[in-house]
């Protein structure tokens, strides 16, 4: 007896037609579980009421924002900015809450907090519960103290329009290239301590940086952002107005800024690096210590400190 050739049984094992059977087709194709959410509820205090529920991850992600996206989402993205910090929020809070849009909390620190969480839930605003590492998410950073807002930013002042109003005693900081956000918010906060209402800078964006605001504790909701174009129109101005424009120096040749008499409207302008010359011989150019071995002194931060630590002194006590 001989036997069947191979290649027959191959071909009947791999090219076998399978055409489904009428009770094949009949039965219903498989589908993913699908979990309905109740449409309503009921308190413990017996009202009842329509809920939504929301599955967190359900949203679609997306990625940098495209040029097609529609004008609205763009619009808010350049009028609102993330605050994080426990006292920076607060201060929100207590100063402009109607600019809260969002807010973010771990368990810890929302339970210090009930009438934030009382004034959004009355105000239909949202706000989230959260664990350490979804906040660090959200807020980009380990150091976010708890608590994150998304609020509407404040809109900058400009600087001609702010001296347009005639002011016997003034007090002002100029920021020229100081751009660091650590500076830029210890700045801020030394301004607010001090009682100085302005600011002036030729970018805005960098005061109503997120880092900013965090090392501000809450210090831009008492100071004015005061927008020029240049540095240098901003200075003409000010010599115009009648402001005493005070300048640090490294120079040994500068007089030494206990020394010098201040006037009762001055501006104190304030640079990460200092010239090691006297630039402008129209204005005050002083230097802090004639003891200093160090290549650039002081951080401008704490030089801000200084300045306006003697000024208080001076025309505040």
């Amino acid at each position: 007896m001989t036997d069947k050739p191979q290649f027959k049984t191959v071909e009947r094992k791999s090219f076998k037609s399978k055409s489904p059977s009428r009770s094949d087709s009949s039965r219903p194709r498989s589908s993913k579980p699908t979990q309905s959410y109740p449409s309503f509820a009921k308190k413990s205090n017996g009202q009842e009421g329509n809920v939504k529920i929301k599955i967190k991850g359900a949203e679609k992600k997306t990625g940098a924002l495209s040029p097609r996206a529609p004008e609205k989402i763009r619009k808010n993205r350049n009028e609102e900015m993330k605050v994080y910090g426990e006292n920076s929020c607060i201060t929100i809070f207590e100063q402009r809450p109607e600019a809260i849009v969002r807010l973010w909390a771990t368990v810890e620190v929302a339970k210090r907090h009930g009438t934030l969480l009382s004034y959004l839930a009355e105000n239909k605003k949202v706000y989230h519960i959260v664990d350490n590492e979804e906040l660090a998410k959200v807020t980009g950073t380990e150091h976010h103290g708890g608590m994150c807002m998304l609020v509407k930013k404040t809109r900058p002042f400009s600087l001609e329009g702010y001296l347009s109003t005639l002011k016997q005693n003034d007090c002002l900081v100029l920021l020229d290239n100081v751009n660091n956000a650590q500076n830029v918010g210890g700045i801020i906060r030394t301004c607010a301590f001090y009682g100085v209402k302005g600011v002036i800078t030729d970018n805005a964006n960098a005061l109503h940086s997120s880092n900013a605001a965090r090392v501000a504790e809450g210090g831009l909701e008492f100071v004015r952002v005061l927008e020029t174009k240049h540095k240098q129109i901003a200075l003409a101005q000010l010599r115009k107005a009648g402001y005493q424009i005070v300048h640090l120096t490294q120079s040994k040749q500068a007089e030494i800024f206990a020394k010098v008499k201040l006037q009762n409207k001055v501006v104190f302008v304030l640079s990460e690096t200092l010239a090691n010359d006297i630039e402008y011989d129209e204005d005050t150019t002083v230097q802090l210590s004639v003891a200093n071995p160090l290549h650039n002194g002081l951080n401008v931060a704490v030089n801000t400190g200084v300045l306006l630590g003697q000024w208080y002194a001076l025309n505040r006590v």
